[in-house]
């Protein structure tokens, strides 16, 4: 996370300085009297919250509908020590008022970008992603954006994500599970099966979708392949989608707004599908003793061929 200067410098208590000027709204940074940075939003309407009350952890929230035809919005951040998230907080709410001038739709898109904070202050104030671990996420949302959504739709899709379960297979499908697995393509054609369950499921059909990945400055960024799925959502789907969406990202630990350093881009050499069948290479339940409980292995793709088929066979 980039460190930013503090817009409080220099204010006195019970103070406010205008914080943006690009908006029919008035913004101001605060400090209330006991000395507690705070962002105020003073809306052109008198307007309500629809929601549930949002507790945001470390951050008071005040809502003042007294003023007609005037509706003011307080955050106040309890510990100056964690001043650095509350200003990315305070930032995106800026911008969330900036893009929205309409007060009703500004109040909205507020809502649930607070509920995205939510999630996100529940979790450590700085989150770091392993490599291994954002060619995983970066994998899922490929699969998710270019092939489970044009074959299933927005609202279906989000639904059969389980990215962040770990215990169960990437997506889960009336019919069908996938498992999306990642590998480096310097390192050939072999991925890892971490546990007896990812190749294994009652349902009727199964299938690996495998990507070759080089991390590159010239790839497309996690960030990059999130921002086109929430622009499909906001089309296609519903403030539902678009929530849960969010909630898995930061369930997987993906939360910009705290991470500790950039992340990497990717440039997909290979996306390869494969229909699992009795006689693909695994190891399922069944063939271990059930004093074994977990199991690591790996499977050379590059001997798979006969089980790999097209996209447009894929989820017909």
């Amino acid at each position: 996370m980039i460190t930013k200067n503090k817009p409080w410098v220099g204010m006195d208590r019970q103070s406010q300085r205008r914080a943006d000027a690009e908006t029919p709204h008035n913004l101001f940074w605060i400090i209330d009297p006991q000395g507690n940075f705070g962002l105020r939003i003073q809306t052109k309407d008198n307007i309500k919250f629809v929601e549930e009350k949002i507790s945001l952890k470390g951050i008071q929230l005040i809502i003042d509908n007294t003023v007609a035809n005037k509706t003011d919005f307080f955050l106040i951040l309890q510990n100056k020590e964690d001043w650095e998230i509350f200003y990315t907080l305070c930032d995106d709410l800026i911008k969330v008022v900036r893009d929205n001038p309409n007060g009703k739709e500004m109040i909205s898109a507020i809502e649930l970008r607070l509920k995205r904070w939510q999630h996100l202050l529940k979790q450590n104030k700085h989150l770091s992603l392993s490599i291994e671990q954002q060619m995983g996420l970066f994998s899922e949302l490929m699969c998710l954006k270019n092939i489970v959504i044009p074959k299933l739709g927005v609202e279906q899709s989000i639904l059969a994500w389980n990215g962040p379960d770990f215990d169960k297979q990437d997506f889960l499908l009336d019919d069908a599970v996938l498992e999306v697995k990642s590998y480096r393509t310097s390192k050939g054609d072999t991925v890892s099966i971490s546990s007896l369950k990812q190749l294994y499921s009652e349902k009727e059909s199964i299938y690996l979708v495998a990507y070759a990945l080089t991390a590159s400055e010239n790839g497309t960024s996690i960030e990059e392949i999130a921002a086109d799925i929430r622009q499909l959502i906001i089309i296609n789907g519903t403030n539902y989608d678009l929530d849960l969406f969010e909630s898995r990202l930061i369930a997987y630990g993906y939360a910009p707004e705290t991470l500790n350093e950039e992340l990497k881009s990717f440039i997909v050499d290979h996306q390869r599908v494969f229909k699992v069948t009795e006689e693909f290479p695994r190891i399922t339940p069944q063939d271990v003793k059930a004093q074994i409980t977990s199991v690591k292995y790996f499977v050379d793709l590059s001997k798979c061929s006969e089980f790999e088929i097209c996209l447009e066979k894929f989820l017909k």
